[in-house]
């Protein structure tokens, strides 16, 4: 069975490109910084791309996935994920000063765990962040209350997962959790997730919105509420008619949801 290596000394020097610019803003607007579910690649932002405004700017983290899907070595912590994403981040803006300023962390799954990590050390490279979004994941404080998954034999890890969170409608067409090319990837985002401990003694200083998919049944409300404990603010609880997949799955109820969180930002 194979597994990621961690690597990411090897991926620094090679200066892997961690964000992909969809579109820019108009001036005014918010750039939506979107972190996709364990195992996904920058594809699972489509939908949710071409039904935003156009006036409203796209970036999706991009980590390297393995195998055959690119030339990158999938980490295997949290930190190390979130410091690459930062950096990238802050390059970009650097390179950009006529950019927007209102960036809107989106992440969903364990890419609201990678959000919110990333937040931290852009807040601490004192980047402003108008708002973090995140959905479908427990707050950061709670520790792990399953089973680690990562170490599953393929077969069993599949049916796990589709028990826990259905299957992702950007699995492709074998309709599948972690397919031939996806496995190495998905087991290294599982092994963050399932190895991730908080580290923070401060909460972070910037608005917290959580999404209460109402069709997702793995994660309860009390673990959501609990983003609470993690953010100076008051910490927002917006219900949304979606599953665990919202952004392929239910992409004009994401959408509507993500205006009006930031229409009075």
């Amino acid at each position: 069975m194979p597994y990621a290596v961690d690597n990411s000394e090897k991926l620094t020097a090679r200066q892997w490109q961690w964000l992909l610019r969809v579109r820019g803003a108009v001036p005014g607007q918010p750039t939506f910084v979107f972190f996709p579910h364990a195992g996904a690649t920058p594809l699972s932002v489509g939908r949710l791309a071409s039904l935003l405004p156009r006036a409203a700017g796209v970036i999706v983290a991009v980590l390297p996935r393995g195998s055959e899907l690119d030339d990158g070595v999938p980490l295997l912590r949290v930190t190390d994920a979130a410091q690459g994403v930062a950096q990238g981040m802050i390059t970009l803006l650097d390179a950009d000063a006529a950019g927007s300023t209102r960036l809107v962390l989106v992440g969903n799954s364990y890419g609201a765990l990678l959000a919110y990590e990333t937040a931290w050390r852009l807040v601490r490279a004192a980047v402003s962040i108008e708002r973090l979004i995140v959905s479908g994941f427990r707050s950061p404080i709670l520790p792990l209350a399953d089973t680690p998954l990562y170490r599953l034999p393929l077969a069993q890890l599949r049916s796990e997962l589709s028990a826990r969170f259905g299957v992702p409608p950007d699995a492709g067409p074998a309709a599948v959790w972690g397919g031939e090319l996806a496995e190495q990837a998905l087991r290294a985002d599982l092994q963050a997730c399932d190895t991730y401990r908080h580290q923070h003694d401060e909460s972070l200083p910037i608005p917290i919105s959580v999404l209460h998919l109402t069709g997702d049944a793995s994660v309860s409300l009390e673990d959501l509420k609990a983003w609470k404990a993690v953010s100076r603010f008051p910490v927002s609880l917006t219900p949304c008619d979606a599953g665990h997949f919202p952004w392929a799955g239910q992409p004009d109820a994401m959408v509507r949801t993500l205006l009006e969180l930031v229409a009075d930002g």
